[in-house]
């Protein structure tokens, strides 16, 4: 028999049940099929609580018969005490129910960790690198940058969460003949007061006035690409210009990402990386990675045939993205030697990435792991959601707009609030609202936004989990009022189906982090905590709280209050969603 080396007690502190699982089985694998120790063990979360909260199939991979294979490995697995049962399902399932008394006992455990709850050491002592939001300087953020701005600060959140040191860097578009262009632009038409006042919409008329005007004239393109040779060597008016075009452009994204809870360590556009792109040109030449092209083009022909070369340097000995982005991975791994490196980047760019992680490891000037964190794109089928400026819907109106939808819901709902309550309130609603609605699909998934949809009370949306956690604090307000409190005496234990089946889904919580975390998926958060908020809202509608006798009142008042935990911790995850008190 397996020795029980996790004893009930020491156990409570284990933050990772399915990892606790996984050893179980590994050491009944030793004894019993020591031939396949290493493999796989797959855990399972059944889909419904009659076949347990656990389930693994690995009886079915070892050949021979699963079902008999799955009792040899029953036969040496001495159940722990915070297992009810082990059963064999089907052809050879393993299905592991935790008890009654681990689950009781573990709110105390959420209880206790509080904001903490879900954080696990999955990923400690390692490092990730991340580059998100990445707006271009002089012009509106538009809808699109949402998805790589809250894509990226939910992932920063969940890493950090699963044990990760992160660095959140937000690699700025600020270079190249675009800006040779603006300065052009700028003294022919600009209108320094106007552009302090105003700075991106008047920033970017000029830039749209240059392009019509180059339709007229196609001789001031040259004049643009001039006045960008002289800004790349360094002349003092124009590089003073160009700082002037972003700074302003920077400020006016910081009020963004401040509304929208985003932070970064670092924001390094790709100016920064002008002086640290030769070095990387001369190694590539030197190890024989690059060579002359078309023209003189500097190329890097690759390993995989099936992709085309990338091109490192232009024939008129302009760089290119590739070239910079070269120079980001190099200075990334001599800055912070990270584990992993992740860009944020939409699926347009999955050819580019390939390309840019091979030549990387040609030139091995990194031995992490390169990740391009792809995702789909956002439609907006209601044309009236928002103001159209040329072709860009403004990020920053439809944030407004998501926050007055809500403030209408919010005067419906709940008109006693006072005015200040309803502002925040709103607002909370608003952008947890437009968060939600990115990050609980599969990234790389096409977006179909509808107001209807993102702002409902009753389904998978941010208002419906705020609403959950809402409706949670207002019992646990009224328990406090009636001075009953929720300290645990010990006595009470959940027995209800309705109580067990919510319990059951709350120690899963660090699990399902440390998934998102290893695959780059918030939505598996949002999934689990739709679950919750479900489980949470059956709970309430059977089994009384406030009205029942102690001890179990105070048993289902810890019930409550670790859901609200895991409520508000989960959407915290999700990009800085606000867990709003009333609703």
């Amino acid at each position: 028999m397996v020795r029980n080396i996790i004893c009930y007690n020491a156990f409570q502190h284990m933050k990772i049940i399915k990892n606790q699982i996984e050893h179980l089985i590994g050491e009944a694998l030793r004894q019993e099929f020591p031939d396949k120790v290493g493999s796989e063990i797959p855990i399972d979360y059944p889909t419904e609580a009659i076949h347990g909260d656990y389930a693994c199939p690995i009886a079915l991979k070892l050949g021979g018969n699963p079902r008999e294979n799955a009792q040899k490995l029953l036969a040496a697995i001495q159940k722990p005490d915070w297992l009810e049962k082990i059963e064999i399902a089907g052809p050879g399932f393993l299905n592991f129910y935790l008890a009654p008394q681990f689950l009781n006992d573990f709110l105390r455990e959420i209880i206790q960790a509080g904001e903490h709850f879900g954080e696990s050491d999955v990923f400690a002592g390692k490092t990730v690198v991340t580059d998100s939001s990445h707006p271009n300087v002089a012009k509106p953020m538009g809808i699109h940058h949402i998805l790589s701005t809250i894509i990226g600060n939910s992932l920063n959140r969940i890493f950090a969460a699963a044990g990760y040191k992160v660095v959140r860097d937000n690699y700025l578009g600020d270079w190249g003949t675009q800006f040779g262009k603006l300065i052009y632009a700028y003294r022919e038409w600009g209108d320094e007061a106007a552009v302090k006042k105003d700075p991106i919409p008047e920033l970017l008329k000029l830039y749209v006035k240059f392009h019509d005007e180059a339709e007229k004239d196609p001789s001031l393109e040259d004049r643009g690409r001039a006045e960008f040779k002289k800004l790349e060597e360094g002349d003092a008016e124009n590089r003073e210009l160009w700082q002037w075009v972003v700074d302003l452009s920077k400020a006016e994204f910081e009020k963004i990402w401040r509304r929208l809870d985003v932070e970064f360590d670092v924001i390094h556009g790709e100016s920064f990386y002008e002086d640290k792109m030769q070095p990387i040109i001369e190694e590539g030449i030197a190890k024989g990675v690059f060579v002359e092209g078309e023209r003189g083009a500097l190329i890097a022909p690759l390993q995989d045939e099936s992709m085309p070369p990338a091109i490192i340097r232009k024939a008129d000995g302009a760089t290119l993205y590739a070239t910079r982005d070269l120079a980001r991975i190099k200075y990334w791994e001599d800055t912070w030697h990270p584990d992993v490196m992740v860009n944020v980047v939409d699926v347009a760019q999955e050819l580019y990435f390939r390309q840019l992680v091979e030549v990387a490891q040609m030139l091995g000037i990194t031995d992490a792991r390169n990740e391009h964190v792809q995702f789909g794109r956002m439609s907006f089928p209601e044309k009236k959601m928002s103001t159209r400026k040329g072709n860009i819907i403004l990020l920053e109106e439809v944030i407004d707009e998501a926050v007055e939808r809500a403030r209408a819901i919010v005067e419906e709902k709940n008109p006693n609030l006072s005015d200040a309550q309803k502002t925040a309130v709103a607002e909370a609603v608003g952008i947890g609202a437009l968060k939600y609605a990115v990050l609980s699909q599969n990234r790389t998934t096409n977006v179909t936004f509808t107001w209807d949809k993102v702002l409902a009370l009753d389904g998978n949306s941010a208002p419906y989990l705020q609403y959950a956690h809402a409706r949670a604090s207002s019992i646990l307000r009224k328990a406090e009022e009636e001075d009953a409190g929720f300290a645990d005496t010990g006595a009470g234990q959940l027995q209800e189906a309705a109580s067990l089946n919510l319990a059951r889904l709350l120690p899963k919580f660090p699990e399902v982090v440390a998934r998102a975390a290893e695959f780059f998926a918030p939505n598996y958060i949002a999934t689990y905590l739709f679950d919750v908020a479900r489980a949470f809202s059956a709970f309430y509608a059977e089994v009384p709280v406030l009205q029942a006798e102690e001890p179990e009142r105070t048993a289902r008042l810890n019930l409550v209050k670790a859901t609200k935990i895991v409520l508000a911790n989960g959407l915290g995850l999700l990009g800085g969603v606000q867990a709003p008190e009333e609703m």
